[in-house]
């Protein structure tokens, strides 16, 4: 059987504090303030707008060292890091370049159409949750094939909007690259060799305390990567369901998860694939790529690509993700 590897990157890292973050967000040619400049912490809940001064607080409960985005429509993205020690952050932001894109004629044996509904099952997934997702903003995605590569290449000029009417999110999704291999000149789901995007994103929560959706997100996150990683750096392993195999044989967790404190992170050495099952259905398969990395109390590793997933974790996509903070409010 042919592994598809998923790598899903994203930038954050969780520690444990509480305090204000706020600042001012200007034009940096004409020093004018913007008002409904978008603030937020990748992969998180947590944002929100600068009003008719271009100001913005953020309170939290923790520290999080995941970066500060700022963004706004006709400008460059802003990524800060290390907010933590400013009191006041001054953000100027740069108008983009207007120009004109260069159009560059290739042998496509595919549609636009086709590439799109191949995008959408590995982008969002075939899940009912990724099923539940809709792109309000298609025509902001631009995609080719090559056929040398045996690649489908996404990118988009402005935040991915998807709808996540399972979940009851909305998703803005800033693609900053985006490639699907395939074994074969094809757009076939069964011949993915593998899927790779990598972005910010920041959530919207419009179902918020709707029982409904909370017994939704939390069927998600069950057995998920998230919550494998969560069990791994707290060593859970007898109060939850997971159930690990060296090949065929079942083994102590504890005994390959090796884990120690550092930095305030948890440092994992992970020595070889592992199978796992959860609740005895459920099978997916570990695949570290270095001799160790770092899990944060929340369950985000680091570096982003440090592990990667086949099975039931693996054929999770942008339709079956949670905000980092999901479950820690």
């Amino acid at each position: 059987m042919n592994r598809t590897a998923f790598f899903l990157l994203l930038f954050s890292v969780f520690t444990s504090f509480a305090q204000t973050v706020s600042g001012y967000v200007f034009d940096n040619v004409t020093k004018e303030p913007l008002l409904g400049a978008s603030v937020y912490f990748d992969g998180t809940t947590i944002g929100t707008i600068t009003n008719e001064e271009g100001r913005f607080t953020l309170e939290l409960e923790k520290k999080i060292t995941s970066p500060l985005i700022v963004s706004y429509v006709g400008y460059n993205d802003v990524f800060l890091e290390s907010v933590w020690d400013q009191k006041d952050i001054k953000v100027g932001m740069k108008p983009k370049a207007v120009s004109l894109k260069e159009v560059v004629l290739r042998a496509d044996p595919f549609s636009r159409a086709q590439k799109l509904k191949a995008f959408k099952e590995q982008f969002l997934g075939n899940t009912r949750a990724g099923r539940g997702c809709e792109i309000l903003n298609e025509d902001a995605i631009h995609l080719a094939y090559d056929v040398s590569k045996k690649q489908l290449i996404a990118s988009a000029d402005e935040a991915i909007i998807i709808k996540n009417s399972y979940l009851g999110y909305e998703l803005r999704f800033r693609l900053s690259d985006c490639a699907v291999t395939y074994f074969s000149r094809s757009l076939d789901p069964q011949e993915v060799h593998q899927t790779f995007y990598l972005g910010t994103s920041f959530f919207i929560d419009k179902q918020e305390g709707v029982a409904k959706y909370e017994k939704r997100r939390e069927k998600v996150y069950l057995g998920s990567s998230l919550h494998l990683m969560r069990t791994a750096a707290r060593q859970e392993w007898e109060t939850e369901k997971f159930v690990l195999f060296k090949g065929s044989f079942s083994i102590r967790p504890e005994n390959y998860f090796r884990v120690s404190d550092s930095l305030g992170m948890k440092k994992v050495s992970l020595p070889l694939k592992l199978n796992v099952l959860y609740k005895k259905s459920r099978q997916s398969a570990i695949f570290p790529k270095y001799k160790y990395y770092f899990i944060d109390d929340y369950g985000n590793f680091y570096p982003p690509d440090a592990v990667s997933f086949s099975g039931d974790m693996g054929a999770k996509r942008t339709g079956d993700l949670l905000p980092l903070d999901y479950g820690l409010k």
